[in-house]
């Protein structure tokens, strides 16, 4: 069964989506948190005016409980819990497979290209059996989800998300 962001989402624990809710709704400026003002009002049947002057604990509530966000806001979601509780993670990772990366992102001239799909599942396999058992599961998830080199890494996935 092929891996959605949204499919992530649905099966984290709910303090997991709190903590990723808690990270972005911190940092959300300008356009960022306009969608997610006008995805939240969408999602509870709101209008955009109430989800705005909401206090910030209960937006964060709420965008833990919604289950069904637009992709982009899951994948930001994901990508800023993944960055703040499981760096380590990350980089072991990309270390692994000699990626260069700052703090855990990937630089941009970065040629794919060089990736195997049989080295990436070797590192996906390593990272598995790493003592943070969580954070790696949901690393290589989201990988996964954005597809390209890491599509691979869905074949080494525990089977039962």
């Amino acid at each position: 069964m092929q891996v959605s962001a949204n499919r992530v989402w649905r099966h984290l624990p709910n303090e997991i989506r709190v903590a990723a809710s808690q990270l972005v709704w911190a940092e959300a400026k300008g356009q960022e948190k306009q969608l997610l003002i006008a995805s939240l009002a969408k999602a509870k049947n709101l209008r955009e005016v109430f989800v705005r002057k909401s206090p910030i604990e209960r937006l964060v509530n709420w965008t833990a409980a919604t289950l069904s966000l637009p992709d982009p806001i899951v994948d930001d979601l994901l990508k800023q819990y993944l960055l703040h509780d499981h760096l380590a993670v990350i980089i072991s990772f990309l270390d692994s497979l000699n990626i260069p990366h700052s703090k855990g992102m990937i630089e941009e001239n970065f040629d794919y290209a060089t990736l195997s799909k049989e080295r990436v599942q070797e590192a996906a396999r390593g990272l598995l059996t790493s003592s943070d058992r969580t954070g790696a599961d949901l690393y290589l998830k989201y990988l996964a989800v954005q597809g390209g080199p890491w599509a691979g890494i869905e074949e080494v996935l525990p089977a039962g998300e």
